[in-house]
């Protein structure tokens, strides 16, 4: 499989697994919380709308609820209602009143309630699980099972009432309004939308999902509708007469606990740290059904095509751009996506937020490593390539650069060449079984490649049983002539190791010749064929140079000669006619090194 088909086969595999765990729900609940912060912004609570609070200052002056008389929320409300000019447009009892106590606790509730002529009370349902039949066979689901209404005298003298039931999401946070319960054929609308139809006279209809509930677009945190720490609209302050009685004119009143003792208080998406009073939840709902926002979840095909085009577009744009460019894109998309949910969010849709951004970052890391891994492996194999002619340092510095270094062309390069031959070959395949010759000639060669590559050099070809190497190409090497002449003494030394190895103390040696100068350097060839090498006059001057040397010399140029002076020491051998050449050539032979570093 080519390696690109592997990638895509990868990324397919990585995509899959993605969109089952966002079918699945796997991190639905960290996608929650990223959606709460990105989509609930509080807004301007609405000045049409109060509540007050049964606080702890109100249970200090009354003693427990459980204590109170009837008889004290009637007072609260004819206090509200006391002057029929300024009275509330609606007054929500977020307090069950469920079966009768006293006579005369009942009827002067039942009397407030119906002289006020503008009160919604509450009811309760208990849910229960049930088997129920369908289609595909049996399956668990919930119903019904109570439905606790205020007493009936009660519930003939209110507007309505409506159930006040919250259901959290699995992590235990209020973000749904549930619409409306159904109980023996009776459909019970939930508290909030009985106030909002009582105070507008009209009827709304949110988007339900499948579970009968709609998103809450929370304007206000804890604390909102009530008012400040310790100024709030307290139950004994307005029962007191504290709070003038216009202030709540044709307002909607919502009057329920607000104290942690009374148990009914959740978190919210606007208040994760701090829970917020089941009134105040209520509060937010009837604003959010007085300004129609209404938000519905987008289409489960719509988030796994959000998902899987991301993941798509980050791929690709990962596979043509390098590590640095393809997390740049991977932050701007990154950054686009949340802006385009905000924007579809503000148009009444809502988008999952967590699942794509994690496909973003999952497919950037994956092709990021994905791609580290194919260069690692890529080069490896270059280095096996070059590890063949060139030292291990300079052939992993040239699979660094990538293949394009050795791209097909020339270029004109300060070289030092050397040129090894064996002297006596011939005699010594003469008097061998071809068997040993070949072992003679693999041991000779493998001399000759260590020694170069233990001085930097690049074994350039072997031609027969010479070798040429070069330093200062394809990689700069630092003192590549001194690191070529030393090479060349080693070879001869060794190979008069070699040749002592002999059946019979053979005669066998070998002739260096070392030039430097300018060079064209390069791959040469055609794009099936091409040979890395180096041509011109240095070259042919170092060819020149070994074809003279006799068996353990190392002949080096003028050339040569004058860049190592005091470093090495030669003898002159005088002028002579190298062919090829029209002008004669001072040769040197090397008879040692006088130092390792340059001065």
């Amino acid at each position: 499989m080519r390696r690109i088909d592997k990638a895509r086969a990868a990324y397919a595999l990585l995509a899959l697994v993605l969109a089952a765990l966002f079918l699945g729900g796997g991190f639905d609940r960290a996608d929650w919380a990223v959606q709460d912060r990105l989509y609930q912004r509080l807004s301007l609570i609405s000045p049409d709308i109060y509540v007050i609070g049964i606080d702890e200052d109100t249970l200090g002056a009354l003693g427990p609820f459980q204590s109170w008389g009837r008889d004290v929320t009637a007072g609260l409300i004819d206090k509200l209602c006391e002057d029929p000019d300024s009275k509330p447009a609606v007054i929500g009892v977020d307090i069950g009143f469920y079966g009768s106590r006293t006579p005369e606790e009942d009827d002067a509730l039942v009397r407030s309630v119906q002289n006020a002529g503008n009160v919604v009370l509450v009811s309760y349902a208990s849910f229960g699980t049930v088997i129920e039949q369908n289609a595909a066979g049996f399956s668990l689901g919930t119903s019904v099972q109570t439905l606790e209404e205020p007493f009936p005298a009660l519930k003939d003298a209110a507007l309505s009432s409506g159930h006040t039931n919250v259901q959290p999401d699995a992590d235990g946070v209020i973000r749904r309004s549930l619409q409306a319960v159904t109980y023996e054929g009776r459909t019970e609308n939930s508290f909030a939308y009985e106030v909002f139809r009582a105070y507008t006279g009209a009827e709304a209809a949110p988007p339900l999902d499948q579970d009968g509930q709609w998103y809450i677009p929370y304007a206000g945190k804890p604390m909102d509708y009530f008012g400040a720490e310790g100024e709030g609209s307290s139950f004994i302050r307005v029962l007191n007469g504290e709070y003038p009685a216009e202030m709540f004119a044709d307002s909607i009143v919502l009057i329920g606990p607000y104290s942690a003792g009374m148990l009914d208080s959740y978190y919210t998406p606007v208040s994760r740290d701090t829970q917020m009073y089941g009134v105040e939840i209520h509060a937010n709902v009837v604003q959010a059904l007085l300004e129609g926002n209404f938000k519905q979840h987008a289409p489960l095909a719509a988030g796994l095509a959000a998902l899987l085009l991301l993941m798509l577009l980050t791929f690709v744009l990962c596979g043509r751009l390098d590590i640095r460019f393809g997390a740049l894109a991977a932050v701007l998309l990154s950054a686009a996506y949340p802006a385009l949910c905000v924007f579809l969010y503000d148009r009444g849709w809502i988008l999952p937020v967590l699942y794509p951004l994690l496909g973003i970052w999952l497919t950037f890391f994956f092709r990021s490593f994905y791609n580290y891994w194919l260069e690692r492996q890529e080069r490896r194999r270059l280095v096996g390539v070059y590890s063949r002619y060139l030292s291990p340092q300079i052939a992993e510095d040239i699979a660094r650069k990538g293949e394009g270094a050795l791209a097909i062309g020339g270029q004109k390069r300060d070289l030092a060449v050397l040129f090894v031959d064996i002297r006596g070959f011939t005699t010594l395949s003469e008097q061998l079984e071809p068997e040993r010759v070949v072992e003679f000639l693999n041991r000779y060669l493998a001399l000759t490649t260590r020694c170069i590559f233990e001085n930097d050099g690049t074994v350039d070809k072997f031609i027969g049983d010479a070798t040429m190497a070069l330093w200062g190409a394809p990689a700069a090497v630092d003192d590549y002539v001194f690191k070529a002449v030393k090479t060349g003494l080693q070879i001869a030394a060794g190979a008069g190791e070699l040749a002592s190895a002999l059946p019979g103390g053979g005669t066998v040696g070998v002739g260096v010749g070392i030039h430097c100068g300018d060079a064209v350097v390069g791959n040469i060839g055609t794009d099936f064929r091409m040979e890395y090498t180096a041509i011109g006059d240095t070259v042919n001057t170092a060819a020149r140079l070994e074809s003279r040397a006799k068996g353990g010399e190392v002949l080096i140029s003028e050339a040569v000669y004058r860049r190592l002076s005091g470093r090495i020491e030669a003898a002159c051998l005088g002028e002579c006619i190298l062919k090829g050449k029209a002008e004669p050539v001072t040769v040197y032979r090397v008879e040692q090194i006088r130092e390792e570093t340059e001065e």
